[in-house]
């Protein structure tokens, strides 16, 4: 797969994680473990380069554990699945060159 298109997927994945992470939650039922990871993978990259994308996210996070107790929340970060795509989100972003932080972080 041409490179571009590489990026493009992990843009799009990235983006309906976000999009569908409120949906999915709406139930009342514990945070999906890969859309939190994913999350607050991003958070903690655009966190202190972009404090407009970082306030969107902490909203959306927030969104995302509404309703669930600090005992949920433990275990969702502690799960295999919420590891791996909290260090996905971390791997992908330390191959973004500098002047696209904003433009990432902007997406968001």
């Amino acid at each position: 797969m041409p490179r571009y298109g590489r990026k493009a997927c992990w843009l799009w994945l990235v983006w309906a994680g976000w999009a569908w992470g409120p949906l999915a939650h709406a139930d009342g039922a514990l945070p999906n473990a890969r859309v939190l990871g994913v999350n607050e993978g991003a958070l903690s990259y655009c966190g202190s380069r972009d404090p407009a994308a970082a306030a969107r996210l902490r909203q959306r996070i927030e969104q995302l554990v509404q309703g669930a107790s600090a005992q949920q929340l433990a275990e969702v970060r502690n799960s295999d699945e919420y590891r791996k795509a909290y260090d996905s989100v971390a791997d992908f972003v330390a191959k973004i060159d500098e002047h696209n932080v904003t433009r990432f972080c902007a997406a968001r």
